[in-house]
């Protein structure tokens, strides 16, 4: 079995782990209850509800594996504190998710619904209503997420998240903006894979590990921090191949809605000439003949093996620079999976 095989496998044992105690601080915070009155305790209930299933759909959840393994690397017991961080990391991911799902118009999340269709379920179609929900109850899961870090008692680990989620935001709104250019280029998508993904994915809940387990060497954080940075733009290269080739059964999520919502891609850099592309690119109401035919000119002209080469480089480039936290008296297991995962999700078909 090598590393990324064995990393796999650590992170699917992992999930129902965190899952169990997910569920258990959502049903905590059900049991305290909010509200003035019973309709009112009913519509936050329904909201906490929904999070916690939303949140503990079939996924990865790498998030909240590496506030663990990044803690682990100072080879400290694996206590209640670290996986109350590795919720708060989760939940915080999950209440991202609602946002970005409204902001791309997006109908499934995960083999679900995505909160704003959720609501429109409720809400009898009325799309505002389902939109507000969406950033009403992102709102809430978030702040419940912070909250329950700071409860760890880490200033540091604290100060991290907030940071992270500050630079997030602003990553969301070069993506945004982004949309809107007509002449991006690489730089730009390998920017906007640094300042959301390397961050958000890798960097921030390995550093939240990091400063739980009291790690303060220099070396330790240079490395980490060069690993989050190729190993987060492997990891998104690869989701934005999942994107357009994932099978919706194992991803959960549309393999269309990328093209269709005119996501800035590489993929879509690397095809932009072909006109397959520019018929369904940012066309909600692409046909599938054309949608299909756009993916074979994305195949045809060099762009998915291009896209997927590179993603291969800077996962190589991430293990490589994993490999130097060997030369320093750190976990072997924790160096381990953190190295295997780089491997793993360039391969990954979820």
């Amino acid at each position: 079995m090598n590393l990324g095989q064995k990393a796999k496998k650590t992170l699917e044992e992992f999930v129902p782990e965190i899952d169990k105690r997910i569920a258990k601080y959502f049903d905590e915070e059900v049991k305290r209850g909010f509200g003035f009155s019973e309709r009112q305790k009913k519509v936050v209930r329904q909201a906490l509800e929904h999070a916690c299933e939303l949140i503990t759909r079939p996924q990865k959840h790498l998030r909240g594996s590496f506030v663990k393994y990044g803690y682990a690397l100072g080879g400290g017991e694996i206590g209640e504190k670290i996986w109350k961080a590795a919720v708060a990391v989760e939940m915080t991911h999950g209440a991202l998710l609602m946002h970005d799902d409204f902001m791309d118009q997006d109908e499934l999340r995960r083999g679900g619904p995505t909160t704003h269709k959720y609501y429109q379920q409720i809400f009898d179609g009325n799309s505002h209503l389902a939109e507000s929900m969406a950033v009403s109850v992102g709102d809430a899961v978030l702040c419940l997420g912070f909250e329950l870090l700071e409860s760890c008692g880490s200033p540091e680990a604290t100060r991290q998240m907030l940071r992270a989620i500050a630079n997030t935001g602003h990553g969301q709104a070069y993506d945004v903006s982004l949309e809107a250019f007509k002449n991006w280029t690489e730089e730009d998508v390998m920017a906007l894979h640094r300042a959301k993904t390397a961050i958000y994915t890798y960097e921030n809940p390995l550093f939240i590990g990091v400063h739980l387990g009291g790690i303060e060497d220099s070396k330790v954080i240079k490395i980490l921090r060069d690993y989050a940075m190729d190993g987060g733009v492997a990891f998104q290269l690869q989701d934005d191949i999942l994107g357009v080739f994932g099978k919706p059964e194992k991803t959960g999520k549309s393999a269309d809605s990328d093209l269709k919502q005119g996501k800035c891609t590489l993929l879509a850099l690397k095809a932009w000439d072909r006109p397959e592309v520019h018929k369904v690119w940012g066309k909600m109401d692409a046909s599938r003949e054309d949608l299909d035919a756009a993916k074979k000119a994305i195949m045809d002209c060099g762009a998915y093996e291009y896209s997927k080469k590179l993603a291969r480089e800077y996962a190589g480039k991430a293990a490589g620079t994993a490999e130097k936290l060997r030369r320093l008296d750190l976990n072997r297991d924790a160096i381990d999976y953190i190295q295997g995962i780089a491997e793993y999700m360039v391969e990954r078909e979820v």
